[in-house]
């Protein structure tokens, strides 16, 4: 085993490495120094045999290095070994120069095991250098920029996703689009599950969009933006994002973990976008939700899509069916916001059965640097849409002056019957 695969983290903070931490487990009688040997080297310079052509010097500039091995809990003994398997936090740094400031060398270097470097892990953290960090753009506006663009100066953001998902024309699409805009709501944008379809075409939406838009500004004086879903095959992506732009769209959506991150940063990289970008989540629980592969949501949702440009991520309550721990929910927010270098912050955008019951919680959660996404409980409210909208701005109108929601539904009938619709349990 070459010693150099080994180095203490004070030796390389600072300098031009990614360092990963993995979780595995292992059968008790697995060489756990071995195996972690194995993998930094199988995922840099090496493979399963030794082979002719590899020099020190390709090793000191490319070989991954293992910064740490830690053990849970922490065993010194034979005799205090448990039985069957054993849990590890492992640390290993990548060369920058092996990866370039892009995604899809990063997934397959940090992920991409293959049967020479076969081991069960699950990436849960990376710490980044200013000059990893520095190649990529992040997002253009970030949350002091999108609450300007706005004009929302200080409360949470109120999103409608349309509900139906699909299956209706955009002059349909339009009658609600305009239903929730009557209701005060900031921002509507498309389900994940719309995309560019023959039955309703990508541009002739936004075009239908932007008129009812229009109408209802000129009713009531309210202007919401439309997120336009562009989500489409990589090719064409980014001119998706132009046209709608061009169209009239105010936003854009991307189902960024389906789509993948490198497409996600593309779009956001293209000079000619100068839009907000909001990524949804749709598919990120095939790779989060494994013990033992994969890579952890607050990684995953808040240190990559921001890293990747998106103005906001979406991610699940934990107030929903969703079994997600509270735990990973607040991080994914502090990952999205937390100081990163020069690197923009990504607004949290907290969706899944969201209804009025639950804002108040929400907020006491996560501030009120957040926009919360709510379908069903304002197309499906009570009253209509206008009033789920309102309901919703009621409600968060009491989270951000501190007024129980019973008192504020006293003054407010909207909010009244969404709250004996659906109830207040988070409320105290």
């Amino acid at each position: 085993m070459n010693d150099l695969v080994f180095a203490y983290a004070e030796e390389l903070i600072g300098k031009e490495y990614i360092i990963a931490t993995y979780f595995l487990e292992t059968d008790v009688e697995v060489d756990i120094v071995s195996k972690a040997a194995s993998f930094a080297v199988g995922q840099s310079v090496g493979t399963w045999t030794p082979v002719p052509g590899i020099t020190r010097e390709m090793l000191e500039q490319h070989m991954a290095r293992i910064v740490a091995i830690y053990d849970i809990p922490p065993v010194e003994l034979k005799t205090n070994l448990p039985v069957g398997k054993r849990a590890f936090l492992i640390q290993i740094a990548f060369p920058e120069r092996n990866v370039g400031s892009q995604f899809p060398m990063l997934f397959t270097t940090l992920l991409g095991n293959d049967v020479s470097t076969s081991v069960q892990l699950k990436l849960v953290d990376l710490q980044l250098s200013p000059s990893f960090v520095a190649g990529f753009g992040g997002p253009k506006f970030g949350i002091s920029g999108l609450r300007e663009y706005l004009n929302i100066p200080r409360r949470p953001i109120l999103l409608n996703m349309i509900k139906p998902c699909t299956g209706f024309s955009p002059e349909v699409g339009a009658t609600f689009f305009a239903e929730s805009a009557r209701g005060g709501v900031d921002v509507i944008k498309d389900d994940e599950l719309l995309g560019n379809t023959s039955f309703n075409a990508l541009l002739k939406r936004v075009a239908a969009y932007q008129r009812a838009a229009e109408q209802v500004f000129e009713e009531t004086g309210h202007r919401a933006v439309y997120a336009a879903n562009i989500t489409d095959r990589p090719e064409r992506i980014v001119e998706n994002a132009r046209r709608a732009q061009e169209v009239g769209a105010g936003m854009l959506m991307i189902n960024g973990i389906s789509v993948g991150l490198g497409i996600l940063q593309a779009v956001a990289e293209e000079s000619s976008i100068t839009i907000p970008i909001i990524c949804h989540y749709a598919g990120a629980g095939t790779l989060t939700e494994s013990l033992h592969t994969g890579l952890a949501s607050p990684l995953l949702l808040g240190k990559l899509t921001r890293l990747a440009g998106a103005d906001g991520t979406m991610f699940s309550s934990i107030y929903s069916s969703y079994p997600l721990l509270r735990e990973k929910y607040l991080r994914t927010a502090h990952f999205q916001r937390m100081s990163l270098y020069d690197l923009k912050p990504t607004l949290p955008i907290i969706g899944g059965g969201i209804h009025p019951g639950m804002a108040v919680r929400i907020v006491e959660d996560l501030g009120f640097d957040i926009m919360l996404g709510v379908g069903g409980a304002i197309q499906g409210h009570p009253d209509g849409p206008p009033a789920g909208g309102r309901a919703m701005r009621q409600a968060i109108d009491a989270a951000v002056a501190g007024i129980p929601l019973d008192e504020q539904a006293k003054e407010s009938r909207e909010l009244r019957r969404a709250l004996d619709a659906w109830g207040a349990p988070f409320h105290q």
